[in-house]
């Protein structure tokens, strides 16, 4: 069975398209049977309806759909740990709600994850990559709909087909996880809160033998920095405030994430710093060290619907 995470932060108009296109790569392949879907709403505000498309979505597939709005802001890092903590499946697939799901990208990143049981994540490529240039594959004329990015992502797909390679850092920002990586390991570890978290969970799966995969052929549509752009429209924050806001986030995490992997790095994060894989690898630590428990469910925390 296959579990679809999607988390999302205002942008009505961006869930809708994310889910539409969701909708329809599953039934493309067939496969629209076989899965089961988390939607989870990260405290947006009441008047851009999530919970209505959500319960849309609902209506339009035989499949189970879990719906939770989270009663506190929980940020990339808490929303997922609870999606994965309730997913089911034997593969998970997070997706981000500013993304545009191909059928492409769903066959290949499949079809590559089903190569070896030790490709523990596999990813693909967007126009739009965190941490991930190599990855990165924009587009260089306008995309007018859904017809354009299916038919950029079939060129993609027939270009690079199973090729794929492995990474040496996640960047989590659409990924397949097998069922095998998340008992070993357990979920995304909320101490990082917004940051860091799918780096620290790449090293845990590598330290307990699994791979970092990107599949060449599996392209999407990646808007970017969506939860920054909802709080900039809403008129929360300017931009150079928002700018600000997330750099506080990210040196929070950073701080954190050297607690827990390597003092050695200095103490102050800039985006240019090198972060020394191997050493997080293959640092000493305790038995056990690696597994974060799933989160439970808790009414203080999120509501179902």
């Amino acid at each position: 069975m296959l579990s679809f995470i999607v988390p999302a932060r205002s942008q009505p108009a961006e869930t809708r398209d994310c889910l539409a296109s969701l909708l329809n790569a599953v039934r493309v392949l067939g496969i629209e049977h076989t899965g089961e879907f988390i939607l989870l709403d990260d405290e947006s505000e009441a008047q851009h309806g999530l919970l209505n498309l959500f319960k849309e979505f609902r209506k339009a597939t035989p499949q189970p759909v879990t719906i939770g709005r989270f009663k506190q802001r929980q940020h990339y890092t808490g929303v997922y740990a609870y999606g994965q903590s309730k997913a089911r499946g034997d593969n998970v697939i997070m997706i981000s709600n500013d993304m545009v799901l191909t059928p492409q990208w769903l066959r290949t990143i499949l079809a590559v994850a089903a190569l070896d049981p030790t490709y523990g994540i596999v990813r693909g490529t967007a126009d739009l990559v965190d941490s991930h240039p190599e990855h990165t594959y924009p587009v260089a004329f306008e995309l007018r709909g859904p017809a354009d990015i299916e038919a950029y992502a079939h060129c993609m797909e027939t270009r690079f087909g199973l090729a794929h390679t492995v990474d040496d850092i996640l960047s989590g920002d659409a990924v397949l996880i097998k069922r095998a990586l998340l008992d070993r390991i357990g979920v995304f570890d909320r101490r990082f809160y917004g940051y860091f978290s799918d780096i620290d969970f790449g090293i845990r799966a590598q330290r307990t033998g699994f791979k970092l995969v990107c599949a060449k052929g599996a392209w999407l549509r990646h808007y970017g920095a969506g939860h920054i752009r909802a709080d900039v429209q809403a008129g929360k924050y300017a931009e150079e405030d928002a700018a600000r806001k997330r750099m506080e986030l990210v040196q929070a995490a950073f701080v954190h994430f050297r607690q827990k992997w390597d003092m050695s790095l200095p103490e102050k994060y800039t985006v240019d710093l090198p972060l020394n894989m191997e050493r997080c690898r293959k640092a000493q630590k305790g038995k056990g060290f690696e597994y974060v428990a799933p989160v439970k469910d808790d009414p203080a925390l999120i509501e179902l619907a």
